[in-house]
């Protein structure tokens, strides 16, 4: 591409067209004084002349209209900025987190702030765009913002990532962003000429129709019409000789045409197999500002058709591309900030004391090295935790939302429940990375994004949650059995999507005069607490083994009993053996009737006993998440104990 021969020629062409939009002012005024004369001729035949300031007067009134209207709507547009426009579209600023995707974003603009020799505009992202596309907003140095979409970020490689800003920055120095502002303002004031027109030809407040007012507003009316319609063509054709410069613009700054030439190929082939629009009811107020707008290219579209921008950059029109999600095999380190491991290494470094020295000579230079080996492995497990959660976090789909929602809950090693899993996943993109992504995770965040997922999936209609609860159901049992622990996230799950109420119950209504106090317990409610007790000691301290119930689960459920003053050997089942579906339902509505000063004690005694038979005092991530669901299905709050295992990284 002979990128600065089309700056030229884009440059020529936009000052033409400039040039047409105010001679279409003054034609749009001339025009209204011919027909206006004309009229005036046919009113009054026999006069001589015109009145006095006729034509001045017909003009002040198109100007005023234009101009008056411009002023006023580009006083409008000034207010907030770009950063205005990107917290309206549902942007999320981009900082160095450590996430690697958001890092790679940061570096790229960073380096095409300094081959355009323009400032580094604040950076967003758009979370629930799937498209790819971007734009660039603002009127100064002091409120650009540059927003890229979720789908941009996770399916652009690097070189097509600095294609797509560099594409950005060619608007910033070429000062796109005023112009494109000036011309929509422009538009608006030729559609207020319209506007008065229609005015003119309203009725009054008795019905009335003033004819020669009548007459005036159908000129008006119409001129101002053709005069916007006009107008639009204009813009549009400024708007598509801007795009045509700034994309010769991104190839002088990244001097290759691969880049931002597959970045228009991947969004030539998303519109055609995805559609490839934007999400948000308001994109299309800023068609003008994106990278490519969506649907049908005419005449009044402000891109030029995107064949038409492939063939300029790749000399011919190369076919559409596909664009799946990527991986990066490593996060590239930032600019400026110091990463986690540049940390590691300095710490690594430092000078230690004569008491450190003499504890790293006893100890040996392997114990050395296998402790930094173990902190960097533990800093990377925690990077790879953070972008998993991002990425997770950035699906906001619905059937996005409930795959994520069963991966958590089943178990990855269970090769009939991932056969089931993929087939309930058929139709979304790359299901596999949501897997992935769920293995990633830390421990301690499974049951959290899954409160938080649910928390979402619970505003949907109740249609939709009944069928996740249902896939759930038949996931958890595709192997042919349930074990304790898919039973307690199924009835989790359950409860949170609100399927656990009675038929013609809204909600469980606590009883009243229960006590305060869990020895006083009556017994019913004794009867529920120990069936679910005895539930639970398969879960709690440990797996449950082939051999039977392990002898600390047996000592976490006598231990429970005594503070309830019951016995363990009154159970009318033995834990290790199971309690049924029907009994432990049943045992579940009985404690979620418990008043609310008793289930808070019920799950701080449950929790108090399991740390006490937890090895050196630690709950087990399993024995934790149990726990937490059991405070959830409960509706009680969790213990500090409990919620403090879930704190930090």
């Amino acid at each position: 591409m002979q990128f600065r021969q089309f700056q030229l020629e884009s440059h020529r062409r936009t000052a033409w067209l400039l040039l047409c939009f105010f001679g279409l002012l003054l034609s749009l005024a001339g025009f209204v004084n011919l027909v206006l004369a004309l009229g005036w001729r046919l009113l009054m035949p026999f006069t001589q002349g015109f009145p006095a300031l006729f034509f001045e007067t017909n003009t002040a009134l198109v100007m005023f209209f234009v101009i008056g209207g411009a002023l006023v709507e580009l006083d409008r547009l000034r207010s907030g900025g770009g950063v205005r426009v990107a917290h309206w579209l549902g942007g999320v600023e981009v900082s160095d987190n450590g996430d690697g995707l958001h890092r790679r974003l940061l570096n790229v603009v960073d380096e095409m702030a300094i081959a355009s020799g323009q400032p580094v505009p604040r950076v967003f992202v758009l979370p629930r765009e799937d498209a790819i596309n971007a734009f660039v907003a603002g009127w100064g140095a002091q409120d650009l913002a540059l927003c890229v979409t979720r789908g941009a970020l996770e399916r652009l490689n690097r070189a097509e990532l600095q294609g797509l800003v560099a594409h950005e920055f060619g608007h910033i120095e070429k000062d796109d962003l005023p112009l494109t502002m000036r011309l929509l303002a422009l538009v608006w004031g030729l559609s207020l000429v319209h506007g008065y027109g229609r005015n003119l030809m309203a009725s009054d407040d008795d019905g009335r129709v003033n004819p020669l007012a009548w007459l005036l507003g159908v000129v008006f009316a119409i001129v101002g019409w053709m005069g916007w319609l006009a107008g639009r063509v204009l813009q549009a054709a400024v708007s598509r000789e801007r795009e045509h410069l700034a994309d010769a613009c991104a190839i002088q700054y990244t001097r290759t045409r691969d880049g931002l030439g597959n970045v228009l190929r991947k969004i030539w082939h998303d519109q055609q197999v995805l559609a490839g629009r934007m999400r948000h009811p308001a994109s299309d107020m800023i068609a003008s500002l994106l990278l490519q707008e969506s649907g049908h290219v005419s005449w009044l579209a402000s891109h030029p058709p995107i064949e038409s921008r492939i063939l300029r950059i790749c000399g011919s029109v190369l076919a559409p591309l596909p664009a799946p999600l990527l991986r990066l095999d490593a996060v590239e380190p930032r600019h400026t900030p110091t990463s986690p491991g540049a940390l590691l290494a300095a710490g690594a470094t430092r000078p230690m004391g004569a008491g450190s020295a003499r504890a790293d000579h006893l100890a040996g230079s392997g114990t050395a090295q296998a402790g930094r080996q173990e902190q960097q492995a533990r800093l990377e497990r925690q990077q790879a935790d953070r972008e998993a959660r991002q990425r997770l976090q950035g699906r906001v789909g619905p059937t996005e939302e409930r795959l994520i929602v069963l991966a958590l809950m089943m178990n990855v090693e269970n090769p009939r429940e991932v056969k089931l899993w993929r087939k309930v996943g058929e139709g979304v993109h790359q299901p596999e990375l949501i897997l992935q992504d769920v293995a990633k995770l830390l421990p301690k965040r499974r049951v959290v994004e899954f409160e938080r997922l649910t928390s979402s999936i619970a505003q949907s209609p109740l249609p939709q949650r009944r069928a996740l609860v249902e896939q759930a159901r038949d996931l958890l049992r595709a192997d042919g059995r349930v074990s304790p622990r898919d039973r307690l996230w199924w009835l989790a799950l359950r409860h949170r999507m609100g399927m656990h109420q009675r038929s013609g119950q809204a909600f469980m209504r606590p009883l009243t005069g229960q006590g305060q106090d869990l020895g006083a317990l009556s017994p019913s409610d004794l009867h529920h607490v120990r069936t679910m007790s005895a539930y639970l000691a398969r879960l709690i301290p440990a797996e449950q083994t082939t051999s039977g119930l392990p002898s600390a689960n047996r000592a976490w459920l006598e231990a429970v009993n005594r503070r309830l003053n019951a016995d363990w050997s009154s159970q009318t089942a033995d834990p290790a053996i199971g309690t049924d579906a029907d009994a432990l339902a049943h045992a579940l509505a009985g404690l979620q009737e418990l008043s609310w000063v008793l289930r808070p004690q019920l799950i701080k005694a449950w929790v108090e006993e399991a740390m006490n038979h937890s090895p050196q005092g630690l709950m087990s991530h399993e024995t934790a998440d149990a726990l937490r669901l059991m405070a959830g299905l409960l509706d009680a709050p969790m213990p500090p104990m409990l919620e403090a295992h879930y704190k930090g990284d």
